[in-house]
């Protein structure tokens, strides 16, 4: 459903798939000197099979006029399944009825279409703009019939922003197409767009139209700003379309997408704007700012009004004032956008009422008694309209009209079953207004109003009466308890949302809903359900109780203790091991009093009343007496040793039984004797203690883990008084004699000592010839691994580009 089938590059015509998206369709043809025949804000994500459903107009209508005359044929699946292929590529055909036309605009009512062939002009050879700034919206239209005059052919797009909409794209980073200068005393502005097939002319065109109306007796413009550029091509037009972005960036927008006559354009702005302010909406806290903009060109106006936060208060204001101001015009309450599922209930603003008469057509009505007899006069008249028919009797199908406000009259609900709905008295309006018959849909499976519990977080006193409205007319029964409900509604944005969640989901049958759960079903159709998961944050599950611990568990645990760590002193009382272990004998029978509880309970249990436990396991040791040499689970117990514990320091010997200290209290450097000749130089005397601290042999023996009582090895012996006293410093400078340095080692540290001073000379050379100090040579000499010459180079480049840069100041 994303592929191109054809394209002919000399006629234009492409053959596509519904599923492809806008712009890719754009960038397909543009190497062939074509573009697409629309051109929308959404192109970069909408489809031209959805375009078509919809007949979208966008910024090229005025010059390629709608698609009802760019397309040339359809593929459609029909709601039977049947495929009506009518997928043409010719733009003659007067063989009979024109089907396409009735699938263009439909919405996908009469059936889905799947393949689009659309008629693409060639691309224009220089596209240019301008913007203009007027004083007044009462210049619009003769501006409109100059510029069409003027401009003729050339004339592709005639936009209309007003002041309110341009101040909010520039506020909210749009781009600034005029000065603040300019923008002074500016009422509203167009931006006006040339595509023709010669740069010169066309901009001979432009200038001469902004001449002749800046040199007027009386001027249409302020000023106006042409484009230099295709950068300031596309600022232009990124100012317009960023309109749409910055409302959404403001706060929450009613938009309403209305085709009207040109000459009331503002009057719909300014009528819209005093409603809001008389009933005092229009405020920071409520209602922001209403604004106008869109298509001169095809009379689309985009009146948007944008809000604080959506409130049941602007949207009565709102509607249906909006439509029935529309209907004064003789417009339509939906331009380019559709009806969708949304905008049924203003169908009939725009549309003949004819229709209406079938709405109840074959339905049959009872009037419950106590309805009082004008409200039923009233009603039988309605319900005629509609093509319906009121019984005496309470009908086998059908409705039952009561009161549902009034307790006594909701025992109505009585005479509901799986064929019969029982419905407020406004339902007749309800179903009036929306166009068309609103269906029963919140049912249980046995034909049953679904039990529906409206919760008191929804605040908001009016959006619960509506929401209780909503439900009455779809055959639903809001007023359930908490208990008895299958589904609560409730305010998502507050914790008690939350608390419903958690104390619920593990009862079957029950959900917690949010407040545009109603809508959405009504829009679907149909019944579904959120599935709402409390997420704990650990431990136990939801709902489950917390297992207590008892005398008994504390006393299986002391033993368990007791038997595998009796004596404290040996360690590991409160490690992991000891309680994973534990549960992991769940299995025996013995021990099947352990899953009561897991392993990170009966350690913190431990934990937090050591103190006592200790002593219980203190007494069943005092028993049980086990032997202190006894292997345990945790390793052998050592003898608890009352003691202090000495501080040793391990001394080494080398073969000629010359000690050096290892680990001595002089922050981990070694005291070595060095000849004083050799320590003279630094490179000799390192490499002599490197030297020194060669391993002595082998002492396997020595290193040789301690196991159990044995004694202590030779070297953890402890040495005289004096020698622990005096410390390693002390015992080193106790020796008469140097270390002896055989010759090989002497002649070694020469070399090493030789090698250093070269190395030296080279890195003065290289830090005197690129001028840098000899530790940021060093520096770069040890990054790159010892590698001379790449240290050169390094710095040569790094020399060049900073003479480079004082040149250039």
């Amino acid at each position: 459903m994303t592929q191109v089938r054809s394209f002919d590059p000399i006629s234009g015509i492409l053959v596509t798939d519904a599923g492809c998206i806008l712009q890719t369709l754009t960038d397909y043809v543009a190497p062939h000197n074509h573009i697409m025949p629309l051109d929308l804000g959404a192109k970069g994500s909408c489809q031209i099979g959805g375009n078509v459903s919809t007949n979208a107009g966008g910024l090229r209508l005025l010059r390629y006029g709608s698609l009802h005359g760019s397309v040339l044929g359809l593929e459609v699946v029909l709601p039977d399944g049947t495929i009506l292929d009518q997928l043409t590529t010719l733009r003659k055909d007067n063989t009979g009825y024109d089907l396409k036309q009735l699938f263009i605009g439909a919405e996908g009512t009469l059936g889905i279409i799947t393949g689009v062939s659309i008629l693409t002009p060639p691309a224009p050879q220089a596209s240019n703009n301008v913007i203009l700034a007027l004083p007044r919206f009462e210049n619009v239209l003769p501006l409109y019939k100059t510029v069409k005059r003027q401009l003729s052919e050339i004339l592709s797009a005639f936009e209309f922003i007003d002041r309110t909409a341009y101040d909010l794209a520039v506020k909210h980073g749009q781009g600034r197409a005029l000065s603040e200068e300019e923008v002074e005393g500016a009422e509203c502005f167009v931006l006006v767009e040339t595509s023709g097939g010669r740069r010169e002319h066309d901009e001979e065109k432009l200038n001469d139209l902004l001449e002749s109306l800046l040199e007027a007796e009386e001027p249409l413009i302020n000023t106006g700003v042409l484009a230099q550029n295709p950068a300031q091509f596309s600022s232009l037009w990124a100012l317009r379309e960023g309109v749409t972005e910055a409302v959404s960036k403001e706060g929450k927008a009613y938009k309403y997408d209305i085709s009207v006559p040109l000459s009331t354009f503002k009057e719909c702005v300014d009528l819209t704007r005093e409603r809001l302010r008389s009933k005092g909406l229009l405020n920071d806290d409520q209602v922001k700012a209403v604004i106008g903009y869109g298509h001169v060109g095809d009379g689309n106006l985009h009146l948007n009004v944008i809000a604080k936060a959506y409130t049941p208060e602007i949207q009565d204001a709102l509607e249906p004032f909006v439509y029935e101001l529309v209907a004064s015009h003789r417009g339509s309450v939906s331009a380019e956008h559709g009806i969708g599922a949304m905008k049924t209930h203003a169908l009939h603003y725009s549309k003949d009422e004819t229709r209406l008469m079938t709405i109840f057509q074959g339905i049959h009505f009872y009037l419950h008694p106590e309805i009082l007899p004008e409200v039923q006069n009233t009603l039988r008249q309605s319900i005629a309209e509609l093509g319906g028919q009121v019984d005496g009797n309470v009908p086998d199908r059908g409705y039952v009209l009561a009161d549902l406000h009034n307790p006594e009259s909701q025992r109505a609900f009585q005479l509901f079953s799986a064929e019969r709905w029982v419905v407020p008295l406004t339902f007749v309006e309800a179903c009036k207004t929306a166009g068309a018959h609103i269906a029963p849909i919140f049912l249980e499976s046995e034909g049953r109003p679904m039990p529906i519990h409206v919760h008191e977080s929804i605040a908001n006193v009016k959006f619960r009466e509506a929401l209780y409205e909503k439900i009455l007319y779809c055959a639903g029964f809001p007023y359930a308890s908490l208990e008895s409900a299958r589904v609560i509604i409730a305010d998502s944005k507050t914790d008690v949302f939350n608390a419903l969640v958690k104390h619920y989901q593990l009862t079957p049958h029950k959900y917690i809903e949010s407040l545009e759960w109603v809508d959405r079903c009504i829009e679907r159709q149909g019944v579904s359900f959120t599935p709402h998961v409390f997420k704990n944050p650990g431990g136990r599950r939801a709902g489950e109780e917390r297992t207590q611990f008892t005398e008994e568990d504390e006393q299986k645990l002391c033993e368990w203790i007791a038997a595998k760590i009796p004596f404290k002193s040996t360690g590991g009382r409160t490690g992991n091991k000891l309680y994973q272990q534990l549960c992991e004998m769940s299995n025996h029978p013995e021990y099947s009093w352990v899953t009561r509880h897991t392993w990170q309970s009966w350690r913190e249990r431990y934990k937090k009343n050591a103190g006592r436990l200790d002593k219980i396991v203190d007494k069943i040791v005092s028993t049980t007496k086990p032997n202190q040499g006894e292997k345990w689970q945790y390793g052998y117990v050592r003898q608890d040793d009352d003691k202090p514990k000495k501080k040793r320091k391990r001394l080494s010997k080398h073969e000629d039984g010359q000690e050096f200290v290892v680990g001595s209290s002089s922050a981990g450097q070694e005291s070595v004797h060095a000849d004083p000749h050799v320590a003279a130089n630094s490179s000799l005397g390192q490499l002599a203690g490197i030297l020194r601290l060669a391993p002595p042999g082998n002492r396997e023996d020595e290193w040789r883990i301690r196991d159990g009582h044995d004694p202590p090895p030779a070297w953890a012996k402890s040495r005289g008084s004096n020698e622990l006293e005096e410390g390693p410093n002390v015992q080193c400078a106790k020796s008469e004699e140097p270390p002896t340095i055989t010759d090989d080692t002497l002649q070694l540290a020469i070399t090493v000592a030789v090698a250093g001073h070269v190395l030296e000379q080279e890195l003065s050379e290289i830090a005197l010839q690129t001028r840098f100090t000899v530790e940021e040579v060093r520096e770069y000499y040890d990054k790159y691994g010892g590698d001379l010459e790449r240290t050169s180079r390094r710095l040569q480049k790094m020399r060049e580009h900073l003479n480079a840069l004082l040149d250039d100041d």
